[in-house]
Parts: C-alpha cells; structure tokens; sequence
C-alpha cells in the first residue's frame, strides 16, 4: 500500500494512446492533491525521465510501441522496489499477470478509467479492497470479458453514422442542445438518442458516452 498523506501525489503516465491518455490525465486531476510530473508515448519516454525521481506512482500501459510497459516496468524495479506501479491491457494476458505477479508493488488491470481509478483508490492508496481478491476476479472472468467485448464490438459494429456522431460530439463536451444544432437535429430527439445509445452500449450516462468514445477509438472516426 502506498501513503502519502500530508502531500500531493505525483504521477508519472505512459500511455501511447493520446486520446486515452488525456482521459487518464483529466480523471487524475480531478483531484487536487494529485499532479502529473512526466507524460510520455511510451516507456522509452518514461525510463529516459526516472533520474529524476519526482514521481509517486506510475501509471502504465502494458503494451506499447519502442519499448513495452512490461520492459519499462522491469527497468524500473531494477533501481526502484517500493514506487507502486499500476499497468494495464484491455484484456486479461495470463502470461503477463504471472510475469507482473513476481515484481513487487506492481497492480495489474483491465484498460478501463474507472477500474484504474478504482485501484488507485482502493488498493493502493488504501486499503478499502483487497487487490488479490479482484485479481482472482479479473482472471474467472477472462471468458466472460472476452464474450462481453465480443457483444460490445457487434453493437459497435450497429452504430450507425449518426450515433457514432453524436458519441465524438458528447466526448468533445457539447450540450446536447448544441450537439441537435450541429448535426440539425431538435434537442428531444438528441436526448433520445443519448439514452438510447447508453442502453444499447451498456453505459449509464453521458460522461460513460465520452468515456467509451475514447476507449473504442470512435474519436479518431473520419464519420
């Protein structure tokens, strides 16, 4: 467990995903006592950065181009054992959770910014929940993620044109007042849309509809 009580906590990310990253930059700094100190494309970035040593807590995704998370994470417990390190992939890699499972103070999870906030709260700034027992989980529900990722991207695959501009038009933060005047549509029917695109996504709101444009890509949609 991480704590650090009486100051800010500072973050180190490596993420080669700049539209996900800017997401993970936001959740983070939506907390006063939280800063980003490094904000790298991928883990050559981060390692070229560790002298000097400013972070708390890196944040890292597994996979990524010129030099992997998991080769980032070893380089760094070879001068560092205690910094908590949080990585992920958007699904669960058995080989890489028992490789991740010898390196100490390392918390592996699924690609998901409200499962990465959660274990940054609960795990490793507290100890509110038990990181072993949603190990345990993650990987009993390997085939269930899988047939659930499955059904999404087959709902994805129905969206149409319009749908998939209301979702870029939601994660880019207009109203659905403005989003109806863009793409001449009256307000109620944008509503409409919006609840109807979150149920048929399995989403509960609209920030859930910005979210899911920047985890499936649908920002970098030429629609």
């Amino acid at each position: 467990m991480y704590s650090n009580s009486t100051k800010a906590t500072r973050f180190s990310i490596a993420e080669n995903d700049f539209y996900f990253k800017q997401f993970l930059v936001k959740m983070l700094l939506e907390n006063p006592l939280f800063s980003i100190v490094n904000d790298c494309n991928n883990g050559n970035e981060l390692i070229n950065r560790l002298y000097r040593k400013q972070e708390d807590i890196f944040i890292i995704n597994l996979f990524m181009p010129i030099l992997s998370g998991i080769e980032a994470i070893k380089y760094i417990r070879q001068s560092n054992k205690d910094i908590p390190i949080l990585t992920y992939s958007t699904t669960y890699q058995e080989d890489m959770a028992a490789t991740i499972s010898d390196i100490p103070n390392t918390f592996y999870c699924q690609k998901n910014s409200i499962i990465i906030k959660d274990i940054l709260r609960n795990c490793i700034l507290s100890k509110n929940s038990d990181y072993e027992e949603y190990k345990k989980e993650w990987a009993s529900q390997e085939d269930v993620v899988k047939n659930y990722m499955d059904r999404q991207k087959k709902q994805q695959e129905e969206l149409n044109v319009t749908e998939i501009q209301i979702i870029k038009l939601c994660y880019e933060g207009f109203s659905n007042k403005e989003i109806g005047d863009r793409i001449n549509l009256s307000t109620r029917t944008i509503d409409t849309y919006v609840n109807r695109l979150t149920e048929k996504l399995g989403l509960k709101s609209k920030l859930d509809l910005a979210r899911f444009c920047v985890e499936n890509g649908y920002y970098n949609s030429s629609i």
